[in-house]
């Protein structure tokens, strides 16, 4: 049996993008490959970020007028996002890696300032998360809330 190679996390990245490209090519959305070798001109934009954490994947478009915007940690497929919560205040996550705890505030800023943000781990529930949120019908936040950690309030 020929066992499949597994893409690394920018190989799914770079993947999605052609695929946004295709399929949204009107769309507004930014992604940040940092997980990459930097370039010097690289390293200069990821030190000069505002905070650590900034989600891989923004998308600037509107959604209902009820969120200004989609952000995306991308996780590769097969890879989950783990962390605990007993919530002693809204929005308070607790885990045990620094990154993941800068990733999971980031997100959680975001949510705050009216945006739709969260992890995705995988190339098809990324797929599943942006069609859902770029056609807005009907049940599109129901399907984004099965796909997305941590999930959103659905009214």
């Amino acid at each position: 049996m020929i066992k499949k190679k597994r893409l690394t996390e920018e190989q799914e990245q770079r993947k999605l993008c052609k695929w946004i490209k295709a399929n949204y090519p009107n769309v507004l959305y930014t992604i940040d490959l940092g997980g990459m070798s930097l370039t010097k001109t690289q390293r200069i934009v990821h030190n000069t970020r505002c905070k650590r954490g900034h989600p891989d994947m923004m998308f600037q478009e509107w959604y209902k007028d009820k969120y200004c915007g989609l952000a995306i940690e991308f996780k590769r497929t097969g890879e989950f996002v783990t962390y605990q919560r007993p919530l002693a205040k809204k929005g308070e996550f607790k885990t045990d890696d620094a990154h993941l705890m800068e990733q999971l505030n980031y997100i959680v800023s975001l949510k705050e300032r009216e945006w739709l943000a969260g992890f995705v781990c995988g190339i098809d529930n990324a797929k599943k998360v942006i069609t859902a949120y770029m056609e807005a019908g009907q049940n599109s936040l129901d399907i984004i809330n099965k796909l997305i950690y941590p999930k959103i309030k659905v009214i």
